[in-house]
Formats: C-alpha cells, sequence, structure tokens
C-alpha cells in the first residue's frame, strides 16, 4: 500500500495510546513523540512536525478534559485532523464542465511521469463519458510525441502533435484549436519538461500558457524527490500560477510523506496520485480517505468507485436475479464469473486495504500467491465439461471418476481439484443463504434494526468460520456492512455522463449491500 510503513506506525502508536489503562497528558506525549519520528523518516518536513505535534497537544490537555468524556476519540480525531491539515491546503481544485472546452496544461520535471500523467488523466475521464484528446507540444525531448501516441493509441484517445515543428507554442496553438472546434470537453497539453533553474525553459512555459490561456495548471511531481519537491513546485508555481498537483510513483517510495506535505505546504491541491505503471494505476486524491487508508481505517468509498468502475455490480445484478430467481442454483460457472471479476478488480493488496482494519492481512507475497492460486483454480475449470459447469456438486458426488479427468486435463493433482470443490462450497453457502433472504431481504435500507441485525447474523452465518474470524468476527462484519448501508450500498451506477441514469439493484431507489458482501467474501476466499 502507499506509504504502508509510515501509516503502520502512526497506527501503532494511536492503538498503543488506545490500550493504556489511563489517558493522561503523559500518554499523549508518548504517541505524539512516536508519530512524529514516523513523520521525521518518512521525510516529513520538521517544521510541519513540530507544528502538529503542537496542535495536537494544545487541543488534547487530557488532564483538564470534562469526566465522561471519550479521551481516546478525542485524542484520534486530534491527530487525524492534524495529518489532514498537512495533506490539505485548503484550496478547492478546477473542476471541469461538461459540454464545454476544458484546457489542461501539464507542467514538471523531466522523467517525473508528465507524459504517462497525461495519457492516465486524459484515460481516466473518458471512462466516465467525457470527449478527451491529448496534445504533445513536448518538441525539446527525442520520442516525446512517439510515446504520448502510442499512450493515447492504448487509452483510446484522439492526439495532435508534429515531428516538423519544433515550436511548442505553435504546436500547442494548432492542437487546442483543432480539438475545441472539434467540441472535445477536456483537452491535455503536455509540454516540455523542465528544471528551476533553466530560465529559457521556463520562458518557454510562460509563452505556451499565453498562448492556449489554460483553463488549469497541473504541476507533476516524483514522489521520490521528498521535501525537495517543495522548492520545484514553489518555483513552477511562480513562473505559471499552478492550480493542482499530481504525484507520481507514490506506489512504494519511503519519502512520499515529504513530497506530500511539501507539496500541500505550496498552497495547491494534490488532486491525484499515480499507483503504478498501468494506465489505470491512477486514483483521485481525497485528503481524509487518503488518510483512513494510510492508518488502516479502510476507504469504502474507494472501494466502491474501483466496484462501479470495473462495472462489477452488472455482472452481480445478473448474478443475484438468477440465484434469488425460483429454480436459481449457483454453479461452478457462476463461481469461475466471479473470479474473473476478483482478477478484474487489480491488486488483492489495495482492494485489501480498503477495508477497514483488513490493511496488513495481505502479508508480503502473499498477493502473488493469492493470484496464483486463482487462476490455478480457472485452469481446473477450464477442464470441465459445460455440464459441469452448469452444476454444482451433485455430478461429481454421482460420478466422482470425474474429477481424475480433470486433474489430468488441467495438469494439477487431485488435491487441487478437491480445493475448488471446498471453495465452491463455501460460495454456495453464501449464495444459499441470499436465496432465503431473497432480494428484499438485502437492502438493508428499509428495514428496522432488529431486522437488519438478524438478516446480517443470517450472512455472516453462510461464512466459514475461519473467514469470519479473519474478517475480525461477527462485530467487525456487521460493522462493514452497516457502514455500506449508510453510504447507499454498493450500488450499480454506470459512471461517466453518457446521459446514463442511476440505477440501483432493486430499480426502486433502494440499495442493496449483497455487493459488497459478495467482494469480500470472495477476497477472503483467497
Amino acid at each position: 500500500m502507499v506509504l504502508s510503513d509510515l501509516g503502520s506506525k502512526i497506527s501503532q502508536a494511536i492503538q498503543k495510546m488506545g490500550s493504556a489503562d489511563i489517558i493522561n497528558d503523559e500518554v499523549v506525549d508518548k504517541m505524539m513523540n512516536t508519530v512524529s519520528l514516523a513523520l521525521l523518516q518518512g521525510d516529513v518536513d520538521v517544521k510541519l512536525v513540530k507544528k502538529l505535534k503542537e496542535n495536537v497537544k494544545t487541543t488534547c490537555k487530557v488532564d483538564t478534559m470534562a469526566s465522561g468524556v471519550n479521551k481516546r476519540k478525542v485524542i484520534q480525531n486530534a491527530l487525524l485532523k492534524g495529518l489532514c491539515g498537512l495533506l490539505d491546503p485548503g484550496k478547492d481544485p478546477f473542476k471541469p464542465k461538461k459540454k464545454r472546452q476544458n484546457v489542461f496544461m501539464f507542467v514538471g520535471l523531466q522523467g517525473s511521469g508528465k507524459t504517462t500523467s497525461c495519457t492516465k488523466l486524459a484515460y481516466y475521464y473518458r471512462k466516465r463519458g467525457w470527449k478527451t484528446a491529448l496534445v504533445c507540444a513536448d518538441t525539446f525531448r527525442a520520442g516525446a510525441y512517439d510515446q504520448l501516441k502510442q499512450n493515447a493509441t492504448k487509452a483510446k484517445v484522439p492526439y495532435f502533435g508534429s515531428y516538423t515543428e519544433r515550436d511548442p507554442v505553435v504546436v500547442a496553438e494548432k492542437g487546442v484549436e483543432r480539438f475545441k472546434k472539434d467540441k472535445y470537453e477536456i483537452i491535455i497539453v503536455d509540454t516540455s519538461g523542465r528544471h528551476k533553474q533553466e530560465d529559457a525553459l521556463f520562458e518557454e512555459m510562460q509563452m505556451v500558457h499565453k498562448a492556449i490561456t489554460p483553463d488549469e495548471v497541473i504541476f507533476v511531481m516524483d514522489s521520490s524527490m521528498g521535501q525537495a519537491a517543495k522548492l520545484q513546485a514553489t518555483a513552477f508555481q511562480g513562473a505559471v500560477d499552478v492550480g493542482s498537483i499530481i504525484i507520481t510513483k507514490l506506489d512504494g517510495h519511503a519519502k512520499g510523506g515529504g513530497a506530500l506535505s511539501a507539496v500541500a505546504a505550496t498552497g495547491s491541491p494534490i488532486t491525484f496520485i499515480g499507483t503504478g505503471e498501468h494506465i489505470d494505476q491512477f486514483e483521485r486524491f481525497e485528503t481524509k480517505a487518503f488518510v483512513d487508508q494510510l492508518l488502516g481505517m479502510g476507504n469504502l468509498q474507494g472501494l466502491k468507485e474501483i466496484i462501479e468502475d470495473k462495472n462489477v455490480m452488472e455482472s452481480q445484478e445478473k448474478l443475484v436475479q438468477k440465484i434469488t430467481s425460483k429454480g436459481g442454483e449457483f454453479t461452478f460457472r457462476d463461481m469461475y464469473d466471479q473470479f474473473q471479476t476478483l482478477m478484474n478488480l487489480g491488486s488483492f493488496g489495495k482492494v485489501m486495504s480498503m477495508i477497514p482494519g483488513f490493511q496488513n492481512l495481505m502479508g508480503e507475497g502473499r498477493e502473488e500467491q493469492s493470484q496464483m492460486r486463482i487462476k490455478r483454480f480457472m485452469t481446473v475449470m477450464d477442464s470441465m465439461t459445460n455440464a459441469e459447469l452448469d452444476s454444482d456438486l451433485k455430478i461429481f458426488n454421482m460420478q466422482p471418476e470425474r474429477l481424475y479427468r480433470i486433474s489430468i486435463g488441467s495438469g494439477v493433482d487431485q488435491r487441487v481439484v478437491w480445493e475448488v470443490l471446498e471453495t465452491f462450497k463455501q460460495f454456495k453457502r453464501v449464495a444459499d443463504q441470499l436465496k432465503v433472504m431473497g432480494r428484499s431481504g438485502l437492502d438493508f435500507s428499509r428495514m428496522h434494526s432488529v431486522e437488519k441485525e438478524r438478516n446480517i447474523q443470517n450472512l455472516a452465518g453462510a461464512m466459514s468460520p475461519q473467514i469470519l474470524q479473519r474478517m475480525g468476527g461477527m462485530q467487525n462484519f456487521a460493522n462493514l456492512i452497516k457502514q455500506m448501508d449508510s453510504m447507499g450500498g454498493m450500488n450499480m451506477h454506470p459512471s461517466g455522463g453518457g446521459g446514463k441514469k442511476k440505477r440501483d439493484l432493486k430499480g426502486d431507489g433502494g440499495g442493496h449491500d449483497w455487493g459488497g458482501a459478495m467482494c469480500l467474501q470472495k477476497t477472503l476466499l483467497i
């Protein structure tokens, strides 16, 4: 996970404070010393750390608090608010408007991931129904246009550039003019990478800015720069009025904490973060959600966005319709589809970190093992006949010799085939419980508290005790379902503008939480 070591150290400090027999100013002081050390090791500026420590200690004068006040909660909230303050300059980023031309100009150091981020942003908006285009105004770096063209083709985004024109101002003007004429809503202009000491390139950047008059200037910064990013960001902002920041390579760099706080200190909000090389490893930055996920408190809103972005709920809706209909049964083909859905969600570790309390369940090396296990299970099911895929366990109970044929066909030991059958049993238990509850039994938003608790217990009862234990027990499972319910359930609604009307799983505005439950079940079975 992003900055996982920093998050773990701060989480441990909070937990140690929470487990203290007596909460007093001395306990708060010890907690803040541990937090401060973790932030300094994460390359956060010492002045910002000192300010955070003083603010928390000033807010949390525990010895003077009235009796009956939940001191642990007050201290935790004060620390969370302080951490959010490190990352949030209090300025709202530019929001593009539909049915008008929004021009973004990208600036940054060479090698910061600027061209890749241009494509990622174009892809992000295209997936959400915007008409997007790319313009390559980087005429300085050899191969820049080829890189953008290759990325744009992969993202299925129109692009403009030139192999012969060496003046970036001319290229930028022509590109923006062409796409404005064609009514493109998001026009992203990539410029040459430059350094604060390169005055000529800064003048060129200002000329491009004057020529295209962008709605937003985005500064792209490599997280590995740490605190040094502040000097660069400030220099760029002094030249072209940087409106927002994109931080790249946050998928595992120790200096990410310093980069985040340094950029926030410039007064420009962070809007997106790059978490990997792939085109979809690009996330909208929300300060509180980021801090919550960093500290192992989860990010259910982020999980919901991933599920909606990957169109998971559409396939889940078909499955629940089948299961709850008369004569509908959960089959091996359904489990195969569930595995495909899970693989499409991306990193298992990332998904797990978005579930409150689950941050450390996907240990080092386990993510790769889990993916290999699912692929092995899918290989086993690839060797099943259509009759076997469309059946449940009955066909194997009646004709166990089929298992030997499947193991030979898939090239695995029979033990692996038996593992597939055992996994199917666990899936089917949940599916059978959903069938008993029916579609109305999954709409927790319309139930009174007693009925809601009963149905949550029934759903948890269908899961294996081992899985429930890994989820933190019945209470933690119930809390997760309630959190999803408070967010309107894991409803399906197509993202983007394309005029599509939001649809929920019931079709009448109610929210169903079975989607979240099934995702938890699938993830934990691995």
